[in-house]
């Protein structure tokens, strides 16, 4: 299988959302059968999907978050 080698990170453990420090649920999404990240605070609209794995997304997840916060400093 192609993976990319970075670490995905404790996968056991939840992640937050880059705009408001929530957490975010990565979930599966049956209509594309694809997995897709989403803020769990209803106020906010942060959200990724169309990736291929639960691991994908988390990764993605971690990656939009190092960008988010980057673009403040």
């Amino acid at each position: 299988m192609n993976r990319p080698s970075v670490d995905a990170g404790d996968m056991r453990w939840g992640w937050t959302c880059p705009r408001c420090e929530t957490d975010a649920s990565v979930s599966s999404d049956p209509a594309s059968e694809t997995f897709r990240w989403e803020c769990d605070d209803h106020s906010c609209e942060a959200v990724g999907f169309g990736f291929t794995s639960r691991r994908r997304a988390r990764l993605a997840l971690r990656e939009y978050r190092e960008r988010y916060q980057n673009v403040y400093r």
